[in-house]
């Protein structure tokens, strides 16, 4: 993964990563197949689930997820080898599996607020057979809160949580004091803020929301309810139109999001986590990133195995190498993500560390996050009507 953005935090790319296809890959499959009219023929471009390849294994994932290292360090550790294949959105992963009938892929991630997509196309997506895993490493919080975000379908266990990240409140440590524990969503809407204040009013009123909320469980039944949906982000509103005044800037990217606080003097405001991070480095922690205790807004993406895997063994193999403290830390390290496991961070560099542990106030506040939930189409729909009075007014 309300999650209809996906955060760039990291400029880094994987132009040097093996592929299996040098001169037509499953990217450049995929724009042929998006033309076609039915998926017939589109299955038979692929192996028969028969054929497998005992130290291979084809990985489907977000861009930015792998590097070579990660990929020479999981064949060294267990002679496999990755061929991997990039997407740069859910629709893009669903249609190709779709268009392929859940073949020539073993491994897929997608986010969690997209799993009832996944879930609707089908017989896509096969069980997770647990006692294959060693789910001890997941943070117990985000595996418990996992269960009612789509990994759990009829019963059984679809997709394991793997990647996560959020929006918090940055601000300039140089003119504001806020602690780990202590800052609010509010605290950006004090008087002594007015008028510089950066946010994204996409997700502003959601913060809103949430603050006015206190716990939560308004907002969450906002998402069940349309008639409810409209008070939750009606009073919201209310709150952002009296507060307007305090806007310096609304950002809609990453890079509107450091100028905002480098070239046009915000002090605090709405950001993501990954790029607020990039901005700490860069600023030397001038400009730092907390979670608000009210929780911070978060996504999560997933893990899972396509019903026509062929190398379903060595799927395991991966999922569990990723979900060891080592191999965990290597991907935050390489994607500027945060990983479900435990302790991850702890495998980083030291300053990442202690970023990491500011920001979430030594991982207590993992236990707040606020997950953002699947959409139904009428809650985006209305969402973005007070989005756009929200940006209209005066």
């Amino acid at each position: 993964m309300v999650v209809p953005y996906r955060p760039v935090v990291s400029d880094k790319r994987t132009a040097s990563l093996k592929q299996r296809e040098p001169v037509m890959g499953r990217r450049s499959l995929l724009k042929g197949l998006a033309g076609l009219t039915g998926v017939g023929c589109a299955s038979s471009l692929f192996p028969s689930p028969a054929i497998s390849a005992e130290k291979e294994l084809e990985v489907f994932s977000w861009k930015g997820y792998f590097n070579q290292e990660i990929i020479d360090e999981f064949k060294k550790d267990t002679g496999i080898q990755i061929y991997l294949t990039e997407y740069d959105s859910n629709d893009e992963a669903l249609l190709m599996l779709n268009a392929t009938k859940g073949l020539g892929f073993d491994l897929v991630f997608p986010s969690s607020s997209f799993l009832t997509n996944w879930h609707l196309a089908r017989d896509l997506l096969q069980p997770i057979d647990e006692g294959k895993l060693d789910l001890g490493f997941i943070h117990g919080s985000i595996l418990s809160n996992a269960e009612n975000m789509g990994t759990i379908y009829r019963g059984r266990r679809y997709a394991l949580p793997f990647a996560w990240g959020c929006e918090g409140i940055v601000f300039d440590s140089l003119l504001r004091d806020y602690q780990p524990g202590e800052i609010s969503w509010n605290d950006q809407w004090s008087f002594i803020n007015k008028g510089f204040v950066a946010t994204r009013p996409e997700s502003a009123l959601t913060s809103m929301a949430l603050m006015l909320d206190g716990t939560g469980e308004r907002l969450d039944s906002a998402y069940l309810n349309e008639d409810l949906s409209r008070e939750v982000f009606g009073e919201a509103l209310l709150f952002a139109k009296e507060h307007k005044s305090h806007v310096r800037q609304f950002w809609r990217d990453t890079e509107g999001l450091a100028s905002a606080f480098t070239l046009n003097n915000c002090v605090v405001g709405q950001g993501w986590g990954g790029a607020a991070h990039t901005l700490w480095k860069q600023t030397k922690s001038r400009f730092k990133f907390l979670a608000p205790k009210e929780g911070a807004l978060a996504w999560l993406d997933t893990l899972a195995i396509p019903a026509g895997s062929t190398n379903v063994d060595q799927g395991y193999e991966l999922i569990n190498w990723l979900l060891s403290p080592k191999g965990a830390g290597m991907f935050m390290a390489s994607s500027g993500y945060n990983s479900v496991v435990k302790d991850a961070h702890n495998e980083l560099d030291l300053a990442a560390q202690e970023r990491f542990n500011f920001s979430y106030n030594d991982a207590k506040a993992i236990d707040d996050l606020y997950w953002l939930k699947p959409e139904p189409a009428w809650f985006r729909d209305l969402r973005d009507i007070y989005v756009r009075k929200y940006v209209e007014a005066a």
